[in-house]
């Protein structure tokens, strides 16, 4: 009893260095380094020390995307870069905590602690930045919106983390159909497909306007000013990447008067950041139409993977797809927008983002739907799937099925799993002569009883117009009730 007593304690202890490490490595991290970077800045500047505490507060907030105001002039676009390592941070301390031992109730504690950290160093920068507002000219936030944007960020990533690290108990215990976990993971992976079309993109854009960068880089007049306008780009290189995935979708990009979409531009003042030397100069007219190869390509792939045998399944995984991406995006561009001070409004246009993300996986995902379901071999496999009384013929590509399973080649007598081959009989329903002892004209009386002669309700098979291939393959999609 003492021993287990001991262990007992020990474990719950453990649990608590645990929950402490989720609550405060993300903070502490992430303060050090802003505290460091601060400092280094004021040093080159030769200013004092005394605004260190108010910049380092108002730079944690500025990392959770919360405005800075400064001088009365506010800035609401601030660099992604930082967002996401504190996002994948989190998410990582919180998958890490969250083991296949953890009960219910610890992954809750595993989320608390995941908030409660990064909740408690806001409402400290809040104090700060409010107490030093005589020493630098800086406004303090409200604090709703910087406790807000703190809880969705972490939170956030926090759920995304274990969510992501328990997910297939997750689907066990809710008893989440195939279609639907596939309908979720390949609208995210449509997303990230977009992402990297559009950094593709920067690049290109980058090596082709790198003349105009390097004069826009060669504005800062001296080292600490190239060194800081190269990395000023670097963090909000994120933000433009998804500017050029919103473009590339179909919707417009603003920068205070300035808009750019595929086919026009129009011109406006915008910051000298070096990263905006990827913006044209004129439109390319109809020639621009071309970006819509990407979403259309990425859109195609998309519903091949969602593709079913089931219509209804079929619909759910592609309509779920585009539900998950058209979110995605939407949440990707309000955060990478915002007031630009006397810029105005900058960012992209939230209505036509989120309806033509929507449009290009659910339109062109339905469409590489009928077309399969149109097909010879996936009428004769829903054929087959009917004969034994399917309820959702809905299997998932990631629970030992592939996509080219339906396939001419699976669907004759030339291919038989090993499971249909048992002690007592071969494939195809022969009586194994090795196992039975006789002899080969023994086997062909045997062949004859052995022929499959009623499906399970009694009736031949021949009054459904199916032959034994069909037998085979809807006893091999019965393994999966999904």
């Amino acid at each position: 009893m003492r021993q287990l007593n001991r262990a007992q304690g020990s474990v719950t202890e453990g649990s608590a260095r645990e929950l402490i490490v989720v609550a405060f490595a993300v903070p502490v991290v992430t303060m050090l380094t802003i505290a460091v970077a601060t400092l280094t800045v004021l040093l080159f500047a030769g200013s004092g020390l005394e605004g260190l505490g108010p910049a380092v507060g108002s730079m944690w907030l500025a990392i959770h995307q919360v405005p800075v105001t400064i001088s009365g002039v506010t800035i609401g676009v601030l660099p992604l870069l930082p967002t996401i390592l504190i996002a994948v941070g989190t998410a990582r301390m919180a998958a890490s905590a969250s083991g296949p031992q953890r009960p219910t109730s610890e992954l809750i504690a595993v989320l608390f602690s995941a908030l409660g950290g990064p909740l408690l160093v806001t409402a400290l920068s809040l104090a700060v930045v409010m107490d030093g507002t005589s020493v630098l000219p800086l406004q303090s936030p409200p604090a709703l919106v910087a406790f807000a944007a703190t809880l969705g960020i972490h939170g956030g990533a926090a759920i995304a983390g274990i969510g992501w690290r328990r997910r297939t108990d997750i689907c066990d215990r809710l008893a989440v159909p195939a279609s639907v976990r596939r309908g979720m993971r390949y609208g995210a992976a449509g997303v990230i497909a977009l992402l990297t079309a559009a950094a593709a993109v920067v690049v290109v854009r980058l090596a082709m306007r790198w003349e105009t960068v390097g004069d826009l880089i060669a504005g800062g007049n001296d080292l600490d000013g190239y060194l800081g306008l190269t990395v000023l780009s670097l963090l909000y290189l994120p933000n433009v990447i998804v500017a050029a995935a919103a473009v590339l979708i179909g919707a417009d990009v603003h920068v205070g008067a300035a808009a750019v979409d595929l086919v026009d531009v129009q011109g406006g003042p915008v910051p000298p950041l070096p990263l905006l030397g990827v913006l044209p100069d004129a439109g390319v007219g109809t020639m621009g139409l071309l970006g819509f190869v990407v979403p259309a390509s990425i859109a195609v792939v998309v519903g091949l993977r969602c593709r079913d045998i089931d219509p209804l399944a079929n619909l759910r995984s592609v309509a779920l797809a585009g539900a998950v991406a058209a979110t995605a995006m939407v949440i990707l561009c309000a955060l990478a927008g915002g007031e630009l001070g006397e810029f105005g409004s900058t960012g992209v246009t939230m209505p036509t983002v989120g309806v033509f993300t929507l449009g290009w996986f659910v339109v062109v995902g339905l469409v590489v739907g009928l077309i399969y379901a149109a097909l010879p071999g996936t009428r004769h496999a829903r054929r087959a799937a009917a004969l034994i009384g399917l309820d959702e013929y809905d299997l998932d590509q990631d629970d030992g099925y592939d996509d080219e399973y339906l396939t001419d080649e699976y669907l004759t007598d030339d291919y038989y799993p090993e499971e249909y081959v048992t002690e007592e009989f071969g494939t195809d329903g022969y009586v194994d002569d090795d196992d039975r002892g006789g002899t080969a004209a023994d086997g062909d009386d045997m062949v004859e009883s052995a022929t499959i002669e009623h499906d399970a309700v009694g009736r031949p098979p021949e009054e459904y117009g199916v032959d034994d291939s069909d037998v085979y393959y809807a006893d091999e999609y019965s393994a999966d009730p999904r």
